[in-house]
């Protein structure tokens, strides 16, 4: 196999490396990432790169066993103790993850060729939405993040936010947050962070003036599609009216107003915002689209089905995430320990999508005398990326590596069977998580 075919894997993994190399190295960069100036300055096992590597290599069994086999990894070493490890990420600042998540996105969008950064029409499309995180009830992450309560007991819980570009399968924005501030907070926050080639994809719960609003009144305006809440009158109108498009004018209600002042925005009852509403027939129901996408600009009302189709890729990353990758199962009974797992995983996921995508593109031009379209199997790609993690980084033939995982990549693959349905079936809230860990248990195999 060609160098070339994971060229754009090697320049990442090279400038992953040097980022965690310049902060070892400058003492006021390292101080952004420490909790204490005297943090890792002593010659310890653990010193600061290694104790990142071993955070997002994301220890899910008992953390003696996976201290044992990260040093085994390293070349034999006999491994530090599980409080010196506990010890050593208390001093670690979880904020590292989320720039060297930052990092890798950059290396991402600077080294990929244009024709292989996929966009719809020109926009990069970006799912936002939010999910729970199922936490272990403990007074210290109880006092913390909150959570639900019933009559079956405490449900520690944190809120989680996302930025997804779905068809380039990247996280570019992620955040968790005590259970009560909301993924409604969390997006208006994150409105700031977007820029003018993205499309943000959001569901019915995102829907209300102050939303369009901060859209329309950004410094660059943020092109966005939203799905409209059935019981609000603008939208019972649109459906009544039997028009599959429409020129609508929104008019704040009260508690608007008071919000978008809290933000900075002066408005009076009226300030209207310019809409369009989109009809969009399903089979057993209809949705109405909310959007700045103008007809007369090229935006037909025959794309937005499909384009809004298109959100559920957060979604599906978000179960990635849980069910392949484990998020619930935390390595730690801190609020440290807990976003330290949380941005790690979210590094781990994009690392991941970088590395097989040139293994995918190898699938796409080999199906001859296929039934189906075929993808590389999520699954067992990230377990081979686990296996191989130390050694990317901490070998110097980091493209021989990556090479044996593009082979490993390409023979494990997927049918994609397309436009498969399936009914959701909603449980109740606190049983969602698929890993109930507890204090005193994590599995040694």
């Amino acid at each position: 196999m060609a160098r070339t075919e994971i060229k754009i894997g090697i320049k990442i993994i090279s400038e992953l490396k040097s980022f965690v190399s310049l902060i070892v190295q400058n003492e006021p960069l390292l101080n952004n990432f420490r909790k204490s100036e005297k943090d890792f300055t002593r010659n310890r096992k653990l010193p600061f790169e290694r104790l990142v590597l071993l955070i997002v290599k994301l220890c899910k069994k008992t953390l003696s066993i996976e201290l044992e086999k990260f040093f085994e990894e390293l070349g034999g070493q006999s491994p530090c103790s599980v409080s010196a490890f506990t010890q050593q990420r208390i001093k670690l600042k979880a904020s590292f993850f989320y720039w060297w998540n930052n990092v890798l996105l950059s290396s991402y969008y600077h080294h990929a060729k244009q024709g292989d950064i996929k966009r719809w029409k020109g926009f990069r499309v970006v799912s936002a939405d939010g999910s729970n995180v199922s936490l272990v009830n403990t007074p210290v992450l109880s006092n913390y993040f909150g959570g639900a309560s019933n009559q079956s007991g405490c449900f520690v819980q944190a809120k989680t936010f996302y930025h997804y570009d779905v068809l380039n399968e990247l996280v570019l924005m992620s955040r968790i947050m005590p259970y009560r501030y909301g993924e409604v907070p969390m997006a208006y926050d994150a409105i700031e962070q977007l820029k003018k080639d993205m499309l943000v994809i959001y569901d019915r719960n995102f829907c209300s003036y102050k939303m369009f609003a901060l859209h329309l009144w950004a410094e660059e305006e943020i092109k966005f599609v939203i799905r409209g809440k059935n019981d609000q009158n603008m939208i019972k109108d649109f459906i009544a009216g039997g028009k599959h498009t429409a020129i609508v004018y929104l008019a704040p209600v009260t508690t608007a107003i008071k919000s978008l002042k809290e933000s900075g925005f002066i408005t009076t009852n009226k300030t209207l915002l310019k809409l369009r509403l989109v009809r969009v027939e399903l089979e057993n129901a209809v949705e109405v689209l909310v959007t700045n996408l103008w007809e007369e600009e090229g935006y037909p009302n025959s794309e937005f089905k499909a384009l809004y189709f298109l959100r559920w890729g957060v979604e599906t990353n978000i179960s990635i995430q849980k069910n392949i990758l484990q998020l619930e199962a935390f390595s730690g009974l801190t609020v440290e320990s807990v976003e330290q797992d949380f941005y790690a995983t979210v590094f781990m996921t994009n690392l991941h999508a970088v590395l097989i995508k040139d293994a995918q593109a190898s699938v796409d031009n080999n199906l001859i005398n296929r039934k189906y379209p075929m993808k590389v199997n999520k699954n067992k790609s990230f377990g081979k990326l686990k296996i191989n993690l130390v050694a990317i980084f901490n070998d110097n033939n980091a493209d021989h590596i990556l090479e044996v995982l593009h082979k490993h990549f390409i023979r494990d693959i997927l049918p994609v069977r397309k436009d498969r349905t399936f009914p959701r079936v909603r449980k109740n809230r606190q049983t969602n998580s698929k890993h109930r860990t507890y204090s005193n248990f994590k599995p040694a195999y």
